[in-house]
């Protein structure tokens, strides 16, 4: 089966109060049957506590990847937000750090 090619379309003029109105009700469905999902941190989660650990750390970052041997902007992005990282990137890093997993 052949995939159609998406055209792109351009308004020329406003949308009128029935369209706006039409719109309003398909967003309000869809977020109905889709909500969005809840962007929150787990207070406790391993990773904060690998990041708030790398955060006050004396080295930089570049120093904790070359000794944990990852790539320094996997770190980069890690401590922005930007991606999360593997189970065994996380115990390398943990390593360096000095850190151990307790329970409790």
């Amino acid at each position: 089966m052949r995939k159609k090619p998406w055209k792109r379309v351009f308004r020329t003029r406003k949308l009128t109060p029935a369209q706006v109105a039409r719109d309003r009700k398909l967003r309000a469905l869809i977020q109905e049957e889709f909500p969005p999902l809840a962007r929150r941190s787990i207070p406790r989660s391993l990773s904060a506590s690998l990041k708030k650990a790398m955060k006050h750390s004396p080295k930089t970052s570049y120093q904790l990847a070359k000794e944990a041997g990852i790539s320094p902007i996997m770190i980069s992005r890690f401590l922005s937000g930007k991606r999360d990282i593997h189970l065994a990137t996380a115990d390398r890093l943990a390593h360096v750090l000095g850190l151990k997993l307790m329970a409790g």
